[in-house]
């Protein structure tokens, strides 16, 4: 628990720092993005330690199917629903922004909903349960994500050259 509130505590001093030093950092480009990438990792390596190593998780392969499930279901539902109303006829939404929208409007991460349920449910013994819907959704939003670049990609290339040939003027 220690370790997730110290981390918050050094992110909220490193941004203020940043605010103080930013030409000096701006010269020496500091590795800013492998650092994030590796506490990210950190923080979802332990995540998953401390999830399936925990005794009193009770787990059978039927009930982790069925969340799974349940998971990929919520998560494409919320896919179509962002997608559906972002390009509703006068929604003025570009093809750019819908993809946007998709993507960012359903994606959460580990490092923010691990820390908060770590806060919320301290000293709570079946954490380690709350917390497996978590560690599934943010695999399968990467999957899926992956998955649907090709078809989202053809979309937008197609939905820009309609928009293209509507907005042409006759000669």
């Amino acid at each position: 628990m220690w370790c997730y509130k110290s981390l918050l505590c050094v992110c909220v001093c490193v941004q203020v720092c940043r605010s103080f030093f930013r030409e000096c950092l701006e010269r020496r480009k500091p590795p800013f993005g492998t650092i994030s990438s590796a506490v990210l990792l950190m923080i979802i390596y332990t995540t998953f330690c401390d999830t399936f190593s925990n005794p009193n998780i009770e787990l059978d392969p039927t009930s982790l199917l069925l969340v799974v499930l349940i998971i990929f279901s919520i998560q494409v539902s919320f896919m179509l629903l962002t997608f559906a109303f972002s390009t509703r006829s006068g929604s003025g939404f570009s093809p750019e922004d819908t993809v946007a929208i998709v993507f960012c409007s359903t994606h959460k991460s580990l490092t923010l909903g691990i820390p908060m349920l770590k806060i919320v449910f301290e000293g709570y013994e079946h954490l380690s349960l709350i917390s497996v819907p978590l560690l599934i959704y943010h695999p399968s939003q990467i999957l899926l994500g992956s998955i649907l670049v090709p078809t989202i990609r053809s979309w937008m290339t197609s939905r820009k050259k309609a928009v293209k040939l509507t907005t042409l003027q006759p000669i």
